[in-house]
């Protein structure tokens, strides 16, 4: 039952956690790494660029 329970709660939270995903687009180091000329090994995003705590 708690094998049950764990699996049901991690489907739960995989389906909220795209949906606040998809709903707010994507994060700058997103955009940062679609950018022309850019691949996985991009450098970090400059800090006026990034979000502030």
């Amino acid at each position: 039952m708690d094998l049950l329970h764990k699996a049901v709660y991690a489907f739960v939270t995989g389906i909220v956690a795209d949906a606040l995903a998809a709903h707010s687009g994507p994060g700058p180091g997103q955009r940062h790494a679609t950018q022309p000329g850019r691949h996985a090994d991009a450098g970090p995003l400059p800090r006026q660029e990034a979000y502030g705590r």
